[in-house]
């Protein structure tokens, strides 16, 4: 069975994802050599955060920090931790976003044509020095605080309830945030389409079936001129070497070293390629893929997980006071799914 993240409430999708065994395998490339990275495994606590996508939730509304603030809690609002060559301090990366705001990453903002510091902080450059700069320390152990050279950040204190900025840490004050680590990359992903189908790289077909292991995917994350490059790959194990290629309108799995193969993005249900976001994943009548612009077609995408859950779990699931009606359903659906597959 499948887990659709769209039919979920925030705070489920968030026990779903750290709980499953999430279909996102997240490939860091530095320019750390492999000497230096088994270093740091050693004596860097946050170092194997650098392949878990995560949410950083705040306590008090379980809203969940995003590229422009406090938002809903979906795949939109997951977060890479990434160390930076010959830094101490790290960068985070957003997981699925598009690159509209000239960049990755979490930037301290700049002021007076960049000559200045400011205290908002949003999506920006990863080249940027006030990108890279981002101590992510625990206080306990699932609260993170997020500071960037002594400065602390902050929710609402901008006059609206869900913006981000920074402030003197010296003030002793800043936001605490739950770490929600997601599984560890296992199994992939499929790009699902809104009639049931999923997209192989070429064309439109059956999750299920034949075949169905040479349609999950994966996501990659490496750093080209100090700016975060994203990239789709092929899961499967005798396919790995190949990834999501763009060219022209044409879009199929080509060799992970070429050219059309980083910029890819899944964001509000397009799939796009491209540094500003503006082409699109669409839908031929044959169901082959083909590239376009967003405002002209698009197919609808959603990343869906496989669940790995027992039925005890789901059971104890199921008895939670804080599900809604509909989540129960949803839970109870996936329940019923599980018992009538392993009856028969």
């Amino acid at each position: 069975s499948r887990t659709d993240l769209s039919r979920m409430a925030p705070t489920v999708m968030i026990q779903i994802l750290t709980t499953l065994v999430v279909l996102l395998c997240i490939s860091v490339y530095g320019a750390d050599t492999a000497a230096k990275k088994q270093v740091a495994k050693k004596s860097d606590p946050n170092d194997n955060k650098g392949n878990t996508p995560f949410f950083l939730q705040d306590p008090y509304d379980n809203m969940c920090l995003g590229p422009k603030g406090f938002t809903t809690c979906d795949e939109n609002t997951l977060w890479v931790l990434t160390k930076r060559a010959g830094k101490k301090t790290y960068s985070l990366v957003s997981l699925l976003n598009t690159n509209t705001n000239g960049g990755l990453c979490l930037e301290r903002k700049a002021s007076f044509f960049g000559l200045l510091t400011s205290d908002r902080v949003s999506i920006g450059s990863c080249n940027s020095a006030r990108a890279k700069s981002w101590d992510f320390e625990f206080v306990d152990q699932t609260h993170v605080k997020l500071s960037t050279n002594g400065q602390c950040l902050v929710r609402g204190k901008k006059q609206y309830k869900s913006t981000v900025s920074v402030q003197s840490c010296k003030k002793g004050e800043f936001s605490p945030l739950v770490y929600h680590p997601t599984a560890v990359h296992e199994n992939g992903f499929f790009l699902k389409a809104a009639d049931g189908t999923c997209f192989d790289g070429v064309r439109f077909r059956a999750c299920d079936g034949p075949g169905s292991n040479k349609i999950l995917w994966g996501v990659g994350i490496r750093y080209v001129w100090g700016e975060a490059k994203r990239y789709l790959f092929s899961f499967n194990v005798q396919d790995r070497a190949n990834c999501l290629t763009g060219k022209g309108s044409t879009v199929f799995k080509g060799p992970c070293k070429d050219s059309g193969t980083t910029e890819w993005a899944l964001s509000n249900g397009q799939l796009t390629f491209g540094s500003k976001g503006s082409t699109c994943v669409a839908r031929r009548t044959d169901d082959t893929a083909a590239l376009v612009k967003c405002n002209t077609a698009f197919e609808y995408l959603s990343l869906e997980v496989p669940s790995v859950y027992t039925n005890e779990q789901l059971t104890e699931m199921l008895r939670s006071p804080n599900l809604s009606k509909a989540d129960k359903e949803v839970l109870a659906d996936a329940l019923q799914r599980k018992t009538t597959i392993m009856s028969g």
